[in-house]
C-alpha cells in the first residue's frame, strides 16, 4: 500500500457527474493521477476517455492518497460518504483533507468538520459557481470555509479549476455565501421572468424589451443568460438544469426557516422553482420558470 500528503500530484475524486468529470479531466491534464470511486462502477464507462483509476471502494481510495474531493448532489450525500459504514471517516489516513465542491448546507458543515477533525482530517467546505460551463473552461468561482493552513496546502490544486479563488472564513463559511449567490442569482431570475411576463402582457416586443433592459441599469449576467431563453421560446440548449437550483433554494429556505428567519422573497422563488421542477420535463433549464410566472399572473 502507498500513501501519499495532500500536497502530492494523488487525489481521490468522489462524484463524476457533469461537473466533477469535467474537473476531474482538468486535473488529469495538468499531471495529476486521479483516482475514482462511483456507487455504480458503470459510470466509468462513459468516461473512459479520462486516464481516471478506479477504485473498488472507498477504502482503497483512502489507502493511496490524502487528498479527497467530493462533488455530488446534497447533503445527505455527503454525510453519508463521509461518516457510514465504509466510509471515509472511517478509513482516510490522519492527515488528510477532505475538499466538498458539493453545495449542502452550511449549518451541516460546521457539524461535519469538528468530527472529522478529531480523527485528524481536515475538511473544507468549497462549493463552486459557475455551472458546466465554467467546470469545463476551468473558470469557476471557488468559496472555500475551513482552517487556514489545510486551504493553503490544497490551493496550487484549486487553481487548475477555477478563475477566482478565495478562503472565505471558517467551516461553513464556504456554503454561506454560496447560500447568498443561488439566492441573488435565482431570486434575481424570477424577477425577470415576472418583468418579462409584464411587458409582454402589454404588447411589448420581448426582443425589444431585454434589449432596452440590458443597456440600462437592469442589465446583469443573469439576464443575460436567461433573457433570450425566454425570448427565443426556451428553444436553447440547457445551460442549468431547474432542479439544481430548485434543490439549492429549498435547502437555503428550509435552513431559514429552521434559524426563524423571514425571507419573502427567497421562500416564494423557492416555491416556483418547486412547481417549475413538478411540472416540467426532467431536464429543463431554469430560465423556464417564465413560464410558472406567466401562468400564475393570468390566474391559471
Amino acid at each position: 500500500m502507498t500513501t501519499s500528503s495532500p500536497t502530492s500530484n494523488t487525489i481521490g475524486f468522489i462524484g463524476l457527474g457533469n461537473m466533477g468529470s469535467a474537473m476531474a479531466s482538468h486535473l488529469c491534464k495538468a499531471g495529476y493521477t486521479v483516482l475514482a470511486w462511483a456507487r455504480s462502477p458503470a459510470s466509468f464507462e462513459t468516461l473512459a476517455h479520462l486516464p481516471l483509476q478506479a477504485q473498488s471502494s472507498i477504502e482503497a481510495l483512502c489507502a493511496n492518497t490524502k487528498l479527497i474531493a467530493l462533488n455530488v448532489t446534497n447533503t445527505a450525500d455527503v454525510e453519508s460518504l463521509l461518516f457510514r459504514q465504509g466510509g471515509i471517516a472511517q478509513h482516510a489516513q490522519r492527515g488528510s483533507i477532505v475538499v466538498d465542491f458539493s453545495t449542502i448546507d452550511a449549518a451541516a458543515v460546521a457539524e461535519f468538520a469538528p468530527r472529522l477533525k478529531t480523527l485528524g482530517i481536515d475538511y473544507i467546505d468549497c462549493p463552486v459557481s459557475g455551472g458546466v460551463a465554467g467546470a469545463r473552461a476551468a473558470t469557476l468561482s471557488m468559496m472555500a470555509g475551513g482552517d487556514l493552513a489545510a486551504f493553503q496546502r490544497i490551493e496550487p490544486m484549486l487553481h487548475h479549476l477555477g478563475k477566482t479563488i478565495r478562503h472565505v472564513g471558517p467551516s461553513g463559511a464556504g456554503q454561506a455565501i454560496k447560500a447568498a449567490n443561488q439566492m441573488v442569482m435565482c431570486i434575481q431570475l424570477a424577477g425577470i421572468a415576472e418583468a418579462m411576463n409584464y411587458a409582454l402582457e402589454q404588447g411589448a416586443d420581448l426582443a425589444i424589451v431585454l434589449e432596452l433592459l440590458q443597456a440600462g441599469l437592469p442589465a446583469s449576467r443573469v439576464l443575460d443568460w436567461a433573457g433570450p431563453h425566454m425570448v427565443k421560446g426556451f428553444s436553447d440548449p440547457v445551460s442549468i438544469e431547474a432542479h439544481l437550483h430548485a434543490k439549492d433554494m429549498h435547502m437555503i429556505a428550509d435552513a431559514a426557516r429552521k434559524q426563524g428567519l423571514h425571507l419573502p422573497l427567497l421562500f416564494k422563488t423557492a416555491e416556483l422553482l418547486d412547481e417549475l421542477v413538478a411540472n416540467g420535463p426532467p431536464s429543463q433549464d431554469t430560465s423556464r420558470v417564465f413560464q410558472i410566472v406567466q401562468k400564475h399572473m393570468r390566474g391559471e
